[in-house]
This record gives C-alpha cells, sequence and structure tokens, in this order.
C-alpha cells in the first residue's frame, strides 16, 4: 500500500538502528533497546509488550513486585504503556516500567525498568497521620504569600535519594531559602503525602512532599520547569493596574517602566548557550512581518524597558501570560485539552504593524500580534483572547471565530483569568483596558457589563460585537455568581476553575455553529450548564441559568418556588450573604394540638422535648405550583462552619405541599418535629423541590459544602442564627462545632467582636491541640490545659486561630462566654460572627447575636442557678448578679424552659 512502511527492516532502518541491546544492575534487567523492533513482535504493539514482560518478569523482577498499567497513549505510530509499582496498595513514585512499541509492525522498542525491589521496610500505612494532620506544616513556609491552599493530595511511597536543584538565584515567586526547605536525603523508603500546593500573591504552583509519619516536610519543588529566568511584565496591564485614563498609545517608555513587574519565566534550558523565550507550550519566533531578531540572552534574563524604547518587553509580555495560562489550563483536568495541545509559535512584533491581532491554526499553530495604536501584546486581554482561539481548535470545537459568539469566551474567559492577577480589581469589565483605553477607543461595546437582553425588541439591529459582548457578560456574572464577587483571592481563584472547566467541557458538547442568531447563543449557555451537571452534578446550573435569564437568553422558570436565606433575600441567584438568617423558617415550642399559633413568629428550641418547625414556601415565577407537585424535606445539624452537604445533616422528614401556590404566594409548610439534644443554635435547612422545579439537591456528585448549596439554590433555605437577650454584664454562653472538609486539611477560624463594645469580654475555649497548632492573632491565653485551653478577647476587634489541622469530617467544639458590655444601647443587636476557612477557601460563618436589655420593666428574668424568675422590682433583684437575669419577652417562654415564678414578685407563676 502507498506510504505504508515495510516489514522488511533492513531495508527501512539503517545497521546502527537494529542493534539490540539490554543492562542489568546485580540480576536486574534495567533497559532492553531494540529500535528496529527485531526480537519481539506480536501481533499488535500492546501484545508485544504484554509478551515480552511476560517472558522476561522474572528478570524485571515484575513476579514478585505489584506492578499495574497506570496509562497508555498512542502516538505516531507508536504505543506508549506505563507500569506504575504499588507498596501495600499505594503507589511507589518514580518506580515503574516504561515500554514503546510499534504500532504498524507490532513491535517491540524500548523498556526501561525503575522497579524498585527493596521495599521490605515500608513503613506502614497505619502509622500515617492524616493530610489534615500534616496540611500546616506543609504551608507555613508560605507565610509571605497573600494565601496558600493544598489542591490535591496523593499519599505514597517515596525512595528518598534526591532534591530537586536549587536555582543560583531566588525567582520572583520563590525565593531560594523557600526552595531549600526540608531534610537532606536519607536513601530510606518513606511514606509520603505528596501534595500540590497553588499560592496567590503571587501566582504559583509547588509541590510539597511531606513524610505521613513523622510530619517533616521533606522538600518543596516548582511543578514548572524553571531555568533561571526572570523578566519583567505588566500586571495585569497599566490600565488596571493603575487605574488612570490617561494612558494611551502615546504613553512613554518613562511613563510605563514603573508599570512593569518582576516574574520568572518558564523557559527551556540554554542551546548553545542562549537562552530564549521557548517553553514546553510556547515559543517566541519573529515569523510575521516586520522583521524583528526575537530576544536572546547569554544570561537568563529578560528584563527590558517598555516598549517603545525597547520592543523586546513585547515578546516577554506575550510569553509569559500565554505561557501562564496554558500551564494553568492543563490542571483543570480536561483529558482531550491536555492530548491535544500544541507548542503555539508567537510573533509579538508581527501583522505588519497593524492595530489587529490574530490566532493562525496550522502545523505549527501560531499566533500575530499587530503594533497598531497600543501593541496588542502590550494587553492581558488581546494576549489570552487570541490563545482562547486555540483552545476552540484543540478542542475540536467551531463557533464563527469574531462573526458569532466565540469571541463571547474569548472575550470573558480571558477576563476571568485576567482577574486572578488583578489584585486591585480595576477595569474588571473591560475586556481590553490598555488596548481600548479612552484615547484610542475603538468599541464601546466590548464590555462585560451590557446591560442589552437578547430578547430586546431591536435585538436585530444589534451588531456581531454587541452580540458577542451580551454573551460574554453572562459568562462573567456567571463567574461573579459562582464566587467572582467575592474579597478573598482564594474564592474567587475557585470560582474561576468553576468557571474554566465548564468553558471547556462546553466546548465538547455543544454541536459546531457559525451563526450569531440567539439560538446559537442559547446552546452555548446550555452547554456550560450541561457541562457543570456532568462536572458537579448542577451545583452550580441554577448560577449559570440565573445568569442567562438576566441577559433575556430564555425567560424564568414559570413555576420558581424558593426559601429566603435572609430578610435582603430577594430570590435571585446567588443569594446574598449573610445566607443563614432564613425568616422562613422559625420554631415553635408547641404544636398544634396545644392550640399554638405558628403565625406568631420564632421561638428558641428547647433541648429535651419536641418542637415544632414551619416552612415558608414562595412563588417568585409566573404561572402557580401545582398542588401536589412539591414537597419539602426539613433537616438540622449541630450548630457550627464547615458542615458539609448531606453528610452532616439529619432529615426530620418530609411534607407534601397539598395546596396551590399561585404565582407571587406563599405556603406554610409543617410543623416538622424534632427534639433538641445541644444546648444553644440549631442549624435548620429546608429544601423544596418538584419536577416544574427541581432542587439540585436531587442530582449532585458526592458532598458538597453545604453553604454553596444554600447560596446556589434558592430552593434551599437556612437559619442558624438565634438572638440572645443579655443585660449589662450578663454571660451569653454558646457553642459550635468546627468541621473538617471533604479531604484533611488546614483550617482557620475567624471571630469578628468588632460590632460589640470594647468593655464585652469574650471567652473561646477548645482543644489544645487546635491552639497549639494554630498562628494565633488578638487572642491571650487564660488557661493551656492538657486537653482544652481557654483564649480571651476583647469587643471592638477580630481574632483569629489559623494553620490547624482538620481531617476530613473532623468535629472540633468551640466554647464560648461572652461576658456583655455595660456600655451597649438598649433593644440594639450586637453580632459576633464566626468565620471558618478550609484550605484558604471560605466554609462557613455562624453569628451570635446579643440583644441589650437595659430598660427592664417589659422583662422577667430568669435565675439559671434557682431556676426563678423575676421582675425588675423584685425585693431579691439587688441580690442578683448580671449572669442571674437572663432575659425573657414572656413569662410563658421562662416557663418552657423549666423557670418557676418567684413566691415573692410573681406568685401567680409559683408553682410551689
Amino acid at each position: 500500500m502507498a506510504g505504508s512502511r515495510s516489514n522488511d527492516v533492513e531495508n527501512v532502518f539503517p545497521d546502527y538502528h537494529r542493534k539490540v541491546g539490554e543492562t542489568t544492575d546485580g540480576q536486574v534487567l534495567r533497559s532492553f533497546s531494540d529500535p528496529g523492533g527485531v526480537k519481539y513482535q506480536a501481533g499488535t504493539a500492546r501484545a508485544a509488550i504484554e509478551d515480552f514482560i511476560g517472558r522476561r518478569s522474572r528478570d524485571l523482577k515484575a513476579d514478585t513486585l505489584d506492578v499495574r498499567e497506570e496509562n497508555a497513549a498512542e502516538g505516531a505510530n507508536v504505543l506508549r504503556i506505563r507500569y506504575g509499582q504499588y507498596v501495600n496498595d499505594r503507589p511507589l513514585l518514580g518506580a515503574g516500567i516504561h515500554a514503546v512499541a510499534d504500532t504498524e509492525r507490532g513491535a517491540l522498542m524500548r523498556v526501561d525498568n525503575r522497579l524498585d525491589d527493596d521495599v521490605a521496610a515500608a513503613p506502614d500505612p497505619a502509622a500515617a497521620r492524616g493530610v489534615g494532620e500534616v496540611e500546616a506544616a506543609a504551608l507555613a513556609p508560605f507565610g509571605d504569600y497573600g494565601s496558600a491552599r493544598v489542591e490535591s493530595a496523593t499519599t505514597a511511597y517515596l525512595r528518598d535519594n534526591q532534591r530537586p536543584a536549587i536555582p543560583d538565584d531566588d525567582y520572583p515567586t520563590a525565593t531560594r531559602d523557600l526552595l531549600r526547605t526540608g531534610t537532606a536525603p536519607d536513601g530510606a523508603l518513606h511514606l509520603v503525602h505528596d501534595l500540590l500546593v497553588r499560592t496567590t500573591d503571587p501566582f504559583e504552583q509547588f509541590r510539597v512532599v511531606v513524610d505521613a509519619v513523622s510530619g517533616n516536610v521533606l522538600f518543596i519543588e516548582l511543578i514548572g520547569k524553571y531555568v533561571a529566568a526572570s523578566g519583567l511584565v505588566f500586571l495585569p496591564d497599566p490600565v488596571s493596574d493603575s487605574d488612570s485614563g490617561a494612558l494611551s498609545s502615546t504613553s512613554t517608555a518613562s511613563t510605563l517602566d514603573a508599570l512593569r513587574h518582576p516574574v520568572t519565566l518558564e523557559i527551556n534550558p540554554a542551546n548553545g548557550g542562549v537562552f530564549r523565550l521557548e517553553g514546553d507550550w510556547i515559543r517566541c519566533v519573529d515569523w510575521d512581518a516586520p522583521a524583528f531578531a526575537v530576544p536572546a540572552e547569554n544570561a537568563a534574563n529578560f528584563s527590558y524597558q517598555t516598549y517603545p524604547a525597547d520592543r523586546r518587553f513585547l515578546s516577554v509580555n506575550a510569553y509569559h501570560w500565554l505561557d501562564t495560562f496554558a500551564r494553568y489550563l492543563r490542571t483543570l483536568g480536561n483529558a482531550n485539552l491536555n492530548a491535544n495541545m500544541t507548542q503555539v509559535e508567537v510573533d509579538a512584533q508581527g501583522f505588519s504593524g497593524a492595530d489587529n491581532s490574530q490566532w493562525v491554526p496550522g502545523t505549527p499553530n501560531r499566533i500575530r500580534f499587530g503594533e497598531g495604536g497600543v501593541p496588542d501584546a502590550a494587553d492581558f486581554g488581546v494576549i489570552i483572547h487570541e490563545y482562547l482561539h486555540g483552545v476552540f481548535q484543540f478542542q475540536g470545537s467551531d463557533h464563527g471565530g469574531s462573526g458569532s459568539y466565540e469571541h463571547s469566551f474569548c472575550d470573558a474567559i480571558a477576563a476571568v483569568f485576567r482577574d486572578q492577577f488583578n489584585p486591585s480589581r480595576h477595569r474588571r469589565t473591560e475586556t481590553f483596558p490598555f488596548d481600548n483605553n479612552a484615547t484610542d477607543r475603538w468599541s464601546t461595546e466590548r464590555t462585560l457589563n451590557r446591560v442589552e437582553r437578547f430578547d430586546d425588541a431591536g435585538f436585530a439591529g444589534y451588531g456581531f460585537n454587541l452580540r458577542n459582548s451580551m454573551l460574554g457578560t453572562a459568562i462573567w456574572e456567571s463567574y461573579l455568581g459562582v464566587g467572582g464577587d467575592s474579597g478573598d483571592a482564594g474564592v474567587r481563584q475557585h470560582a474561576a476553575d468553576v468557571v474554566i472547566r465548564a468553558f471547556l467541557g462546553m466546548l465538547l458538547n455543544v454541536p459546531d455553529d457559525n451563526s450569531n442568531g440567539i439560538a446559537h447563543a442559547q446552546s452555548l449557555m446550555q452547554g456550560m450548564i450541561d457541562a457543570d451537571v456532568a462536572l458537579t452534578g448542577g451545583l452550580h446550573s441554577k448560577v449559570f441559568d440565573a445568569a442567562a435569564v438576566a441577559r433575556g437568553l430564555w425567560p424564568t422558570r414559570a413555576v420558581d418556588l424558593w426559601i429566603a436565606d435572609s430578610a435582603g433575600d430577594s430570590g435571585v441567584i446567588p443569594s446574598p450573604i449573610p445566607h443563614w438568617t432564613s425568616p422562613d423558617l422559625w420554631v415553635r415550642n408547641l404544636g398544634p394540638a396545644d392550640g399554638d399559633d405558628p403565625s406568631l413568629g420564632h421561638q428558641e428550641p428547647i433541648v429535651g422535648q419536641p418542637n415544632y418547625l414551619y416552612v415558608n414556601v414562595r412563588n417568585r415565577g409566573t404561572a402557580a405550583a401545582p398542588a401536589g407537585a412539591f414537597t419539602v424535606e426539613a433537616f438540622r445539624c449541630d450548630p457550627g462552619t464547615g458542615m458539609i452537604w448531606p453528610t452532616h445533616f439529619s432529615s426530620m422528614g418530609s411534607l407534601a405541599i397539598t395546596a396551590q401556590i399561585p404565582a407571587g404566594g406563599t405556603a406554610r409548610v409543617g410543623p416538622f418535629l424534632w427534639t433538641p439534644a445541644v444546648a444553644g443554635h440549631e442549624c435548620l435547612l429546608a429544601v423544596v423541590d418538584g419536577a416544574p422545579d427541581p432542587a439540585v439537591t436531587t442530582a449532585l456528585l458526592g458532598p458538597v459544602p453545604h453553604d454553596q448549596l444554600v447560596r446556589f439554590d434558592n430552593n434551599v433555605g437556612q437559619r442558624n442564627v438565634n438572638p440572645q437577650m443579655s443585660v449589662p454584664g450578663g454571660k451569653t454562653r454558646a457553642s459550635m462545632t468546627m468541621r473538617g472538609g471533604l479531604t484533611d486539611m488546614a483550617c482557620s477560624l475567624e471571630l469578628d467582636a468588632s460590632a460589640m463594645p470594647a468593655d464585652t469580654a469574650i471567652t473561646v475555649r477548645t482543644l489544645t491541640r487546635i491552639v497549639d497548632a494554630a498562628t494565633i492573632t488578638g487572642l491571650t491565653t487564660a488557661e493551656h490545659g492538657e486537653v482544652r485551653s481557654t483564649q480571651t478577647m476583647p469587643g471592638g476587634g477580630s481574632a483569629a486561630m489559623a494553620g490547624f489541622p482538620l481531617e476530613a469530617g473532623e468535629a472540633v467544639d468551640v466554647d464560648l462566654v461572652i461576658d456583655f458590655s455595660h456600655e451597649a444601647e438598649h433593644l440594639r443587636t450586637y453580632p459576633l460572627v464566626l468565620t471558618q476557612y478550609q484550605g484558604g477557601q471560605l466554609a462557613g460563618r455562624l453569628s451570635i447575636e446579643i440583644v441589650a436589655v437595659k430598660e427592664l420593666e417589659d422583662f422577667v428574668f430568669g435565675n439559671p442557678r434557682s431556676g426563678e424568675l423575676h421582675i425588675s422590682t423584685c425585693s431579691l433583684w439587688p441580690k442578683l448578679g448580671p449572669g442571674s437575669k437572663i432575659p425573657f419577652v414572656r413569662a410563658e417562654d421562662a416557663i418552657a424552659r423549666g423557670y418557676n415564678g418567684c413566691a415573692f414578685c410573681l406568685p401567680a407563676i409559683n408553682t410551689g
């Protein structure tokens, strides 16, 4: 057959390719080489590999070890299979067999054997600490970064016989001292936690290897393959950085130089003693007019003045951001993208100087940036926009380029990624802040804050740029909705990951389309939702849906049932913070059979006796919710933060909504009965679900942080804030539970008492091991016990315990005593807000609200020591201390909690 390869090896391969060779290490076969594929041939390449390993397993020592196939990849005429070695059912890092065979002739070409046969002394996995127990030590070296969190963890064995090389100089994102962290290699077999740590401010990714038995850090390694190359770039661009409207194409180098920032460039080692801007995924090449020599340096330093003084700066700026984005995309786990990405050749001074840029597909794929106006390689948005055209190509997806909706994603995804490098958060909705500046403005439509809608009467007259920006706005608002609006950089990074993962999935599930009508835009937005359903079970799907509705891509649900998360919640998705103060969930101490009226509002639950929960369900849709089409299920959880759905929640039961709920109407559902066992707060949660408006809980793929469930689905409501009254000097006691996340990780607890008067004293008591492992700020040690320790803080400020480990699902109690202010205003509410972070991510908040009682005539007061109930004119009143005056609005509420009227001041309710 024309073009096929001959089986006659003599005619195809020179002699030196036909030499078969083996190397051994003692009695172990370490390598086999047969480039011509002469000795081991079979029907298929896989059969050739498996036949060799089967025949030579003894020589390889594979017969006595646990060796498993880990992956297979097929390239141009070759099959590669990698086998990994396992010990005690855990991988032994770096140990295994790598085999390659010719697919056309079914011939074995090469085998490399790195099995480790000296594993008898492998540590017992039962001796290992959890990831959460070592996470604090793993993150401790990153204290100078804005944040650091563990992205993933692998527990494995490691032969400790080498360390990563230390650079000659500090990198801008990692110092030599940081990379020296750890111990000297001892040659022993260690059981380790191999952690991927991602930092912000600056952004970087590290491999941190911790001994799982001792908890000591063995070494830290940069994930990227660095040469000690440094450079200067814009971060992210001069206008976003400075928020100046005066910068333009006429700005001088002396003005722009001040806006350069040092970065580390990931480039290949020097070739012939010369370093160039070339790495795994990006290569700067002068492939387009005008001719301009690409930077080449004898030392790995690409620090230049900005253009127009030095046009080489444009190459550095384009290379760094393209390479950073390409490497980031590969961390998101999209197998198809990772398999199809190729190196891209970039000309930062191209397009014959025109004011334009272009992705040029081919072999190789290329990008050219023009220098007209503001050079395009000076604007982060333009740089990433062009690469995103390549992402469409890598994913085999065609959506019409600039004339259709491909530009929507090229603009919006670039802005989402730029937001991670824009600490000042200026110009967030401008797609090209520098290139499309106020002086050189070439479009007023390329923004991500459009108010136009796809259902506007004038849509037919909208041009493609505006239509692109309308869909781009929906993508941007999706990002804001899943956390991009947070002031926490870690939360914003997670939101970016969510949206960009969904984007990559969407490219695979939406058919190609070059039109620019509404149907195409709808298909793409629905594809984002479908991708999220595949990735998470739809955790973020209603956020994406709400963004689509806001842009008129489709109407609101005809039936949209919701439960308010707070007094300020209007049913929009996501709900605002705080999301744990639902007025639509309330408790009554007595039931309907006792003549109780549920409309009288919330009462504090009484421990040890049945209580009655009611749920108010609202319909913000345009059609009535049919009778019997929906159910409400209620849940409870001990008070705390970091709750995981559904792990930490217990069902109280499910009730059908038997009546129709008209559009704009409400229905009261309940009561749900339960008997509280924990004094203090109860975390109550309700879910309304039905076919016309299903709750996301019906399809979630695995456990999720409960606060995301509440905010991202208006079918879910939560209440865990119960105001408590206190007299000046009174003591309010409360408790809460900090919970571990889905994996072991380092956690933090913040206490915000800034709203409380300064003469308030707050006592915090928890496990000593938590206190000892944490970095403490704003707290003073009052007692350091063997098991539990006590810390104190005043009102008017904040405090934190940071970096302590919690295992997956672990629960740790925190007991609080609030010695309340003498300066508080009567009936004013004073909150103490507790916030927990898990691995740098917000895990939950709990508020303890105290209502000051200073005008005493309208209240009755319980003495918890004697169980008596008094009024302020009682003859015994002067003898009662502040801690013996628990206020109640109604005597009935106190009696329900076991109090008895004082024989002197309240004889009518004294039962003896």
